[in-house]
């Protein structure tokens, strides 16, 4: 049993069975029981949990899939990454994988395989918007749903167009039969890659063969850069024209020749679906380099007819992600009779089915011009008119915003299966498509009123911050972008300012610079300055000291603390104490009439040192005053004097002491 079968990861994720295997990594299904739902967890395999390689690969692919938000994407809403395991969790499609619809039709009739296509299209032009070129797409990767819908999965190799440099070494990744030449060479790669490999598929869809096949994937890859293909029309002569010319634009081996974009592509693939009798006139011609060129169209032919949906009721399956080239064998003449004899048998039923049908429909009718109503709703309104003509009149009585596509019946007047009399008229409401909404501006506004101008309009809203030189806190801009209509209900990218990116700076060395100095070298660097002072040898106003050393690297804006010197020191001198007394006295120096330093005071003289410090701060060459005060009677009087150098530490003259001091201040003297 697989080991993996019953874990829960990061205590949400409870994974219930395997569904793919890949060649690095295995998809499983999984329950999020916090939000109740199955989703489809994406294990990296254990021998490359170690690889950076394949960890580079793995993770890109999140990377790409997070920032893409479109309705023909697969949805990626968590990841992993620890020392143990690395995982993605993801949407999950209770569908089949394109290729195994195209196994089981051969030949998709050309309206299912122009909707397939444009919805591919519709994905990619979302990714190309946001830089993000898929680089790997086949049939193998596109999900498709019992509706119709179709998912672009596997975005795994994507790398961002504008990034410089290469990933995985940039050779041909993935199916060999779906590459651009380009990737083929192993050059450089954007958007134009994917339209060439949707013009491979387009190809194989309408004509049930790939252009381009062999015994090896590198005599396919020769191929795609030197060989021309046959026309579509040449192998099934069905296909429309027009729709053969936009298959061979796409497919250019030169990028150049081809659909410049997605967008570009699905206008052609638009007007081709409004008039499937179109001929854009594009010619194709060799020239001597034997280059593939072509005109832009010059003339457009023929009205159109209203193309419809068709109803796909695909198998339910499992997640195909095998990464292996696949090759078909045919073997014509032992396979011609069993293919003659189904097809004479397809013949005989589709025969009977018909006569039952006619039989059934007479049978219902009668002969009285009595039917039962059918069902309209969802159904194109200019095509159930003309199937319905001989029976009832259709009338539009409104045209309004629904969930339908635009021109589709949402609703009837006769309920279905009702008996009505041939004739009659039956009133229908026509769909005008969804409501569209245009995405307002967001410039200027802080985030949250941003979020909710959005919300109001009726739209999602999904909020990404990151650095710009717009005001942190505010809007930068939006996804789509403003001015794009989307539909009611659509989630919306708003990206929020961080504000600017931090920039690094050196730290130089300002020690023994001048105050000034400093502050001009760092506020160059757009460092903050601050000061604290500190009593130095060094002259007044030089820095002493920096709080971050030089050379090393800090932000812009980081605050430095610089110590200037007072251009003071402070200086122990000595005094000799020469009372045999008692009380209370307390000595305070003095220079030039302001106190100088630390006073000494001892509270009974009697127990005094002979020496006393005196601790004083100044600088240069300074007379010291030593006043002496008798702390009972409060009187003082000069005590000693003596001049010094506070640079060298030396006396200029020894102190001068006043004998009678103690008795000048003492209560017992005659003053």
């Amino acid at each position: 049993m697989d080991k993996n079968i019953g874990k829960k990861l990061d205590g949400r994720y409870e994974i219930t069975e395997l569904i793919g295997i890949g060649g690095m990594a295995d998809v499983y299904k999984a329950v999020d029981i916090i939000e109740g739902k199955t989703v489809a967890v994406k294990i990296l395999k254990n021998e490359f949990a170690n690889d950076e390689d394949f960890l580079r690969r793995f993770r890109n692919e999140s990377k790409a899939i997070a920032v893409l938000s479109h309705p023909n994407i697969v949805k990626i809403y968590d990841v992993g990454f620890t020392e143990k395991i690395q995982f993605i969790v993801m949407e999950y499609i209770d569908g089949i994988t394109l290729k195994e619809f195209m196994e089981q039709q051969r030949v998709l009739k050309w309206k299912d395989a122009v909707h397939f296509i444009i919805q591919i299209l519709r994905a990619l032009q979302h990714a190309h918007d946001r830089g993000i070129v898929h680089r790997d797409i086949k049939p193998q990767n596109i999900m498709l749903f019992p509706d119709g819908t179709i998912k672009v999965m596997d975005f795994g190799i994507a790398r961002f167009a504008r990034e410089e440099g290469k990933t995985l070494s940039d050779k041909a990744i993935g199916s060999v039969h779906y590459i651009s030449p380009e990737q083929a060479r192993g050059d450089f790669t954007d958007e134009k890659s994917d339209i060439y490999s949707v013009g491979i598929m387009l190809y194989e869809m309408l004509t049930g063969q790939k252009p381009f096949d062999a015994d090896n994937p590198v005599s396919v890859a020769v191929m795609h850069m030197q060989t021309r293909p046959k026309n579509p029309r040449e192998i099934n002569d069905t296909i429309p024209e027009g729709l053969e010319e936009i298959v061979l634009k796409a497919i250019q081996k030169d990028a150049s020749m081809r659909y410049q974009s997605a967008a570009e592509m699905i206008k052609d693939i638009e007007q081709f679906k409004k008039n499937p009798s179109i001929v854009f006139e594009y010619k194709y011609l060799d020239s001597p380099d034997s280059t593939t060129k072509y005109f832009e169209p010059v003339s457009v032919k023929n009205s159109g007819r209203n193309y419809m949906k068709q109803e796909i009721k695909p198998r339910k399956y499992e997640y195909e992600i095998e990464e292996e080239y696949e090759e078909e064998e045919e073997e014509h003449g032992r396979m011609l009779v069993p293919i003659l004899m189904g097809v004479a048998a397809a013949v005989v039923i589709v025969a009977i089915f018909f006569i039952t049908v006619v039989f059934m429909t007479n049978l219902n009718s009668g002969s009285n011009g009595v039917m039962n109503m059918p069902k309209l709703v969802g159904m194109d309104y200019n095509e159930a008119k003309a199937k319905y003509l001989q029976d009832f009149e259709l009338k539009i009585i409104s045209q309004e915003y629904s969930d339908y596509d635009q021109g589709v019946i949402f609703e009837q007047s006769i309920p279905e299966g009702r008996e009505i009399k041939k004739g009659n008229e039956v009133s229908v409401k026509v769909s005008k498509g969804k409501r569209m909404i245009s995405i307002p501006s967001v410039a200027n506004l802080e985030a949250t009123a941003a979020e909710n101008l959005l919300k109001s309009e009726g739209l999602e809203v999904e909020v990404i911050k990151k650095v710009s030189d717009v005001v942190a806190g505010y809007a930068i801009e939006t996804s789509p972008a403003k001015g794009e209509s989307v539909e009611k209900g659509t989630k919306v990218i708003l990206y929020v300012s961080l504000g600017p990116e931090k920039q690094y700076v050196i730290v130089p060395n300002v020690v023994g610079k001048t105050q000034e100095e400093a502050y001009s070298l760092l506020t160059e660097k757009k460092l903050v300055v601050q000061y604290e002072q500190k009593d130095s040898f060094e002259p007044k106003g030089t820095v002493i000291a920096q709080s971050i050393e030089e050379k090393q690297s800090v932000e812009e804006g980081t605050t430095i603390t610089l110590t200037i010197s007072t251009g003071s020191v402070g200086r122990v001198w000595k005094i000799d104490i020469l009372s045999g007394g008692k009380g209370s006295y307390t000595f305070t120096p003095y220079i030039n009439g302001q106190v100088a330093g630390d006073s000494v005071t001892y509270d009974n003289i009697e127990y005094a040192p002979s020496q006393a410090d005196i601790v004083v701060v100044s600088s240069g060459t300074q007379t010291i005053v030593v006043q002496i005060k008798d702390n009972t009677t409060g009187k003082t009087a000069k005590y000693a004097e003596m001049t010094v150098d506070f640079e060298t530490g030396k006396y200029i003259s020894r102190p001068a002491y006043n004998y009678d001091a103690f008795d000048e201040v003492s209560g017992d003297s005659n003053e």
